[in-house]
């Protein structure tokens, strides 16, 4: 019998992340599971990856579902299912309290994620590694129901210089769905700064949400999602190195990836006639 304290330290004992953490057995185990959840529960419809070209990018999208982030899923499904398992691996960037969950964090890290940060995300596309980035973070994930379908980074322009410096084009992702499977009330961003969790947990955001079994609570904790439908569209790359040289505007480079992102955002969500049922 295992000593409980042996186990204990097995459980917040480090772990490989990135390229070395990721587990192509359990992502090819898991996928069919996905699948399931993916086209008979939220209807995914995922378009655009012949746009993707054939060398290390930084993928962008706007983050949804609070805790859940279900349109993330269904990207990290639909990616390898087009790509193989085997193709170009797909990393991405989380945030410390999801990294360090010892059941979420070694689910995470299984499909090559780490936690965020330049320098991980930066060694993972000198590794070959799409790397796929969330700007907008907890912020855009727990928007308001009124901006479900706006881009919110929040002024967050680091993932420009991490593709800059990093010579590897920009491929924008956008998707709707994702903020209609639970309802936030409201923008919980003075809140959390006022009760100091954003210097504490690194917490930008703490609304008021309505979501099942939980019903209204502060933030959000993994609840059952509505069944809402997610839309998916990958967009053409963007060469930050050709539309700016090497010492771009940061504020103009940001204007421009945002508001493509934004027009496409918005012309995808004219597809819903029926939030949550279409």
């Amino acid at each position: 019998m295992k000593n409980p304290l042996d186990l204990l330290r097995g459980a917040f004992a480090p772990r490989p992340e990135g390229l070395e953490g990721r587990d192509p057995e359990f992502i090819r185990e898991m996928l069919p599971r996905f699948w399931l959840a993916a086209r008979l529960y939220f209807r995914a419809e995922v378009h655009g990856f012949e746009n993707v070209p054939d060398e290390p990018v930084l993928f962008v999208g706007n983050h949804s579902g609070g805790a859940n982030v279900p349109d993330t899923y269904v990207f990290i499904l639909a990616y390898h299912t087009y790509f193989t398992v085997e193709g170009r691996p797909l990393a991405g960037l989380a945030h410390q309290l999801i990294m360090r969950l010892p059941l979420v964090g070694d689910f995470a890290r299984k499909f090559g994620m780490i936690q965020a940060g330049s320098e991980g995300a930066a060694e993972l596309l000198r590794q070959g590694a799409n790397v796929l980035v969330y700007p907008g973070g907890d912020v855009e994930a727990l928007r308001p129901w009124r901006d479900r379908n706006r881009i919110v980074f929040d002024g967050r322009k680091g993932f420009l210089r991490l593709a800059h410096e990093n010579g590897v084009k920009i491929v924008p992702v956008v998707a709707t769905g994702g903020q209609e499977t639970f309802f936030v009330l409201n923008d919980g961003r003075s809140t959390a700064k006022a009760l100091g969790f954003d210097r504490l947990l690194r917490v930008k955001s703490l609304p008021i949400s309505l979501s099942v079994p939980w019903g209204v609570l502060p933030a959000d904790l993994p609840h059952v999602p509505l069944p809402a439908k997610i839309r998916i569209e990958v967009l053409p790359p963007i060469d930050l190195q050709e539309l700016y040289g090497d010492e771009p505007d940061w504020d103009v480079a940001y204007d421009y990836v945002t508001s493509v992102m934004q027009v496409a955002l918005s012309k995808l969500a004219t597809k819903s006639v029926l939030p949550v049922v279409s």
